[in-house]
């Protein structure tokens, strides 16, 4: 059996923590505890960036009081020895209060990047891209932007 390269292990490490905070049930948000580092440094976070691994379930958690029913596809990986990329798109539901507007109720769809950049087998820092603009606008937080 021949081991796992680094690029390998650090791909592994992305998709189980994407597979854990994507997925439905919030209980999967426990991979946060497992693969990220305790003074893991965040950038890009609307409403905060997380700096430890509780604030980012909190973050996580605060989403899903807005967002629910999420679908999550990844478009583009790419991976080395330090490092992980990701476009991802996801459609939700607005179901909750958000950027100061009431529940909507309507299907949202949005994309981004993440990079994760990964130490000694944990998620030690992050760098978020989210398209803000595009979410915002189908909440109905600002004017309509196109698609």
């Amino acid at each position: 059996m021949t081991s796992l390269s680094l690029a390998e292990k650090n791909r592994e490490i992305a998709e189980a923590f994407m597979a854990g905070v994507h997925s439905n049930n919030v209980e999967h948000f426990s991979i946060i505890d497992k693969v990220v580092a305790p003074n893991v440094k965040c950038h890009g976070f609307p409403g905060g960036n997380p700096t430890d691994p509780e604030s980012y379930k909190n973050w996580f958690f605060g989403f899903r009081e807005s967002f629910s029913n999420l679908e999550f596809e990844n478009t583009a990986v790419i991976v080395d020895e330090t490092a992980v990329a990701v476009r991802w798109v996801v459609s939700c539901d607005h179901t909750g209060p958000f950027a100061g507007v009431d529940a909507t109720h309507k299907r949202v769809t949005f994309d981004g990047i993440v990079i994760y950049r990964i130490e000694a087998e944990l998620i030690s820092e992050v760098w978020l891209q989210i398209n803000e603009l595009l979410l915002l606008s189908q909440v109905g937080a600002i004017g309509q932007a196109a698609a």
